[in-house]
């Protein structure tokens, strides 16, 4: 199970996750991302996984692109600050490969 919650200030817009971003979960927290991004165009989004306590596959990969699209996580447990840890490596190394003459 995962419970999203949502707070907007005017600086930012906050999801807070608790329980586990993993199977149906994974669509759910999709569908709330983009239903609040279309509402708050432009604004500071900051994704909290102090209360998360397992990410699989589907939801790592959710993850990293809510980071592309200009999330930042705050984590308290090693296991989330291991994973979003791993999505800022995966995309430093992916952005140095085009800056560096790569093929798209």
């Amino acid at each position: 199970m995962l419970r999203i919650t949502t707070q907007h200030k005017p600086e930012e817009f906050r999801f807070r996750l608790e329980g586990k971003v993993s199977g149906p979960w994974v669509d759910e927290l999709e569908r709330s991302w983009y239903a609040v991004t279309q509402a708050v165009r432009g604004g500071h989004v900051l994704v909290d996984l102090s209360e998360v306590t397992f990410i699989d596959a589907e939801g790592k990969k959710l993850l990293a692109w809510m980071h592309e699209q200009g999330a930042e996580f705050l984590c308290a447990g090693c296991m989330t600050r291991g994973i979003v840890d791993e999505i800022k490596r995966e995309r430093a190394e992916r952005e140095a490969g085009f800056g560096s003459g790569g093929t798209v």
